[in-house]
């Protein structure tokens, strides 16, 4: 764990640099390679930890008030995902380091030359915040990591605010997110009424009554549902998506959206406790909705990244489907069952690549 946490504590050091030295030619070359690197370390320790199995990895930080304290833990469920995010901000790093050098001496558009500059300060911190919210072990972090994550692509989306839409597009994003932040906020403290203690191991220790569960998974849909792009709370997706730069909305729509069906999973199958069947239904009900609207919305659009989007809200809707039949048969005490519907989910298709200009015209290959 304590590998992690230096490689994140890396990612902010180098969002000092890039912020630092944004304009000097080298300066992308330090904040891409050094992002890149970070990642790397990440995913080849999470695969390690899969590999070799043993006891889930624990550290316990002090943040500056002796009532609060920071409890990070990555067991098999971080692992996977850390592993998804950082091997789509390699991927990304790669393109951005290699996009901005072929451009930076263009200053014809937002992310050329000089312009690019808000961009590098600002990238190492979205993934940062992404692995932060994967290895948060109480409320209070995993809350704070969100926000980051946030706030981070918020920021983002805003370096290209000369082009005309993306005022709209980041006045929309951030509106979503606050309500996400909102519902996720209600649904801890709902799950920490009972006992007052923000842990996830206290949390697992007191499932709440049956009424506090159904709130809680109405408010989870709902608060990371925003995130992930479930209908219809996918609004600032399809906005926010062509609005920033290729490599960022790469990481937005192929990376973060699956951050938030981790806090799903997180909360469903883990904090909650045994679920009824009902939940399942829901959410299936939900998926189900996204993917069929996804896939209408994406037949009518003439713009690539705005047809990336709607893909990525319909691979969501897939994915949020295999989780509600896996809490069905959870629900049935069948858990080979539960295992193979949750295996089911499918893996985001042309994502996380970055998608250029010259993007294919194929919705279903990657660019």
């Amino acid at each position: 764990m304590g590998l992690v946490v230096s490689a994140i504590a890396f990612l902010f050091a180098v969002a000092v640099l890039g912020a630092a030295a944004k304009r000097l030619p080298q300066a992308s070359t330090v904040v891409y390679g050094g992002t890149a690197a970070a990642c790397a370390l990440i995913a080849l320790w999470a695969a390690l930890r899969l590999a070799g199995g043993g006891p889930d990895a624990a550290l316990v930080l002090p943040v500056g008030l002796p009532w609060i304290q920071a409890h990070l833990r990555a067991d098999a469920l971080s692992a996977v995902f850390l592993i998804v995010v950082n091997l789509g901000g390699i991927t990304a790093s790669l393109f951005g380091w290699g996009y901005e050098r072929a451009h930076h001496d263009s200053h014809s558009g937002p992310q050329g030359g000089s312009q690019d500059g808000p961009v590098l300060p600002l990238y190492p911190l979205f993934l940062a915040g992404m692995n932060m919210v994967l290895i948060a072990a109480d409320a209070f972090t995993f809350l704070l990591s969100w926000e980051f994550m946030s706030l981070a692509s918020w920021l983002l989306v805003l370096s290209t605010h000369r082009e005309p839409e993306t005022p709209k597009a980041a006045r929309l994003y951030i509106i979503m997110a606050s309500f996400g932040t909102a519902c996720l906020l209600l649904a801890f403290g709902v799950l920490a009424t009972a006992h007052g203690d923000y842990s996830f191991a206290a949390i697992r220790d007191h499932a709440p009554a049956a009424g506090a569960a159904a709130l809680v998974v109405v408010l989870i849909l709902l608060g990371a549902g925003s995130k992930a792009g479930l209908v219809p709370l996918h609004v600032w997706l399809p906005l926010a998506h062509p609005a920033a730069p290729s490599h960022v909305s790469a990481l937005m729509s192929g990376v973060m959206t699956k951050v938030a069906v981790y806090a799903m999973i997180r909360v469903l199958f883990d904090l909650l406790g045994e679920p009824d069947w009902w939940w399942g239904g829901v959410t299936m009900g939900f998926g189900a909705l996204t993917a069929v609207m996804g896939v209408l919305y994406a037949l009518m659009q003439d713009d690539v990244k705005r047809l990336l989007a709607y893909s990525t809200v319909e691979n969501i809707g897939a994915i949020v489907i295999a989780l509600g039949l896996a809490l069905v048969f959870k629900a049935a005490h069948t858990p080979v069952i539960a295992a193979l519907a949750l295996a089911a989910a499918p893996a985001p298709c042309g994502q996380p690549f970055p998608c250029s200009r010259a993007c294919c015209s194929s919705r279903r290959a990657p660019c």
